[in-house]
């Protein structure tokens, strides 16, 4: 009986000494796999085309892809200042560096989250500096917060795109300005040169007419002549319709109101150049000129006006 005993427990401790074989073999290809998922995620991970990194509570790396190492070493020497002048992270001015605690990360491991912030990094594989936008947020366990975990994704393609639309809407708007005020000076050439006031001789002024004559181009006559005989002093306009081809009585009415304003602030007009084609018409329609001197041509005006002046002077 004791040797059965005894065997049937050598039988037994055999068994046992299979089961922990085969639970340390399971164990073993359990890790064995582990180990094969954490490479491939590794893999998977430094081949993604953004940089994703997970730090402990102290903003030391845990685990980082490839593309994420170099930017958390340059976090963790702008966070302890370490860095070179001119490294580091800024603002969107991409001079003003970031204060440390304005950092993702480090705003990350005070319980923020980060979405889509852009920032400008300058290290020393990129000293010209490249665009990020950036994406945080704590990382936890069953226990709590264990660290952040946060993702770089390269936008400079995009943001120098956005900066060279912008330069170029900005020099479209300086040109649409350059524009503006050349078409301004334009019209202010073309108003001179349409109605050009000119002073023939000391008192006298003349306004050649040139073209058709409407409402505004009349009112814009009359408050350029008015203007000008003040500041001249002047005491005789002569009007010269050389240059107008067609007249009718809204015209007619647009010269004897301007001849009707000059009068009024103490000058007086005398009417040349009138056309043969222009006369005639006028006749037709009846258009009186009142007490208006009409003369042949701008020589005649001039000599009225003198004679006029001379009377006057002699009257003095």
């Amino acid at each position: 009986m004791e040797e059965g005993a005894q065997g049937s427990e050598i039988e037994r401790l055999r068994a046992e000494v299979d089961a922990l074989k085969r639970q340390l073999e399971a164990r073993e290809r359990s890790e064995a796999t582990l180990q094969a998922e954490i490479k491939l995620m590794r893999s998977a991970l430094d081949h993604l085309p953004v940089a994703v990194a997970l730090v402990d509570r102290a903003g030391q790396p845990l685990l980082a892809n490839e593309q994420a190492r170099k930017i958390t070493s340059t976090f963790a020497e702008a966070s302890k200042g370490d860095l070179p002048v001119g490294l580091g992270f800024f603002e969107s001015d991409k001079v003003t560096p970031k204060a440390p605690d304005e950092l993702p990360l480090a705003r990350v491991l005070s319980g923020d989250v980060v979405r889509g912030e852009e920032m400008f990094l300058r290290d020393r594989e990129h000293p010209e500096g490249q665009w990020f936008e950036i994406h945080a947020a704590p990382a936890r366990d069953e226990s709590g917060t264990v660290g952040a975990v946060t993702m770089f994704i390269d936008c400079q393609a995009r943001k120098s795109l956005e900066e060279q639309v912008a330069a170029r809407n900005q020099e479209l708007v300086a040109s649409e300005t350059e524009k503006t005020e050349l078409i301004s000076r334009l019209k202010m050439a073309v108003q001179e040169l349409s109605t050009p006031i000119l002073e023939l001789w000391e008192d006298v002024l003349a306004l050649p007419v040139i073209g058709v004559v409407d409402s505004g181009r009349s009112a814009e006559m009359m408050e350029r002549l008015l203007d000008e005989v003040v500041r001249s002093q002047a005491r005789f306009v002569i009007i010269d319709l050389t240059g107008v081809e067609v007249i009718d009585t809204r015209t007619a009415d647009h010269f004897m109101k301007l001849v009707k304003a000059v009068g009024l602030i103490g000058a007086r007009c005398v009417l040349t150049g009138i056309r043969p084609a222009v006369a005639q018409t006028l006749v037709d329609l009846d258009v009186d000129f009142g007490s208006l001197a009409t003369l042949r041509n701008l020589k005649h005006g001039l000599r009225q006006c003198q004679r006029w002046l001379d009377a006057e002077d002699a009257n003095l």
